[in-house]
């Protein structure tokens, strides 16, 4: 008779617990990213739907699973200047001639 194994717990922790025991730069990189990811829904809520913000989406969604922690740096910084553009070009067409 098969016996069943116990699920293994240990390796399951939840998101929180996980961040504590990551290095500083590690948390300031997902706590940007996720800063980011807002920034991005803010923008397409208020209407801002553009390449701008969809090559921003791209880059921490699509290219970040894939990337090192180096390069994760490299693809938010893109993001941030893409987002950055974005708010800027958002705003000087909202404001009347």
């Amino acid at each position: 008779m098969a016996t069943r194994k116990a699920p293994r717990i240990a390796g399951r922790i939840a998101g929180n617990a996980r961040r504590k025991n990551l290095p500083r730069d590690v948390e300031a990189i997902i706590s940007r990213r996720q800063q980011r990811i807002d920034d991005v829904t803010f923008l397409r809520e208020r209407g801002a739907s553009s390449k701008l913000i969809d090559n921003a989406q791209q880059l921490l969604t699509r290219w970040w699973s894939t990337a090192d922690w180096k390069s994760r740096g490299e693809l938010l910084k893109t993001a941030e200047w893409l987002v950055r553009l974005e708010t800027r070009r958002s705003t000087d067409d909202q404001v009347p001639a």
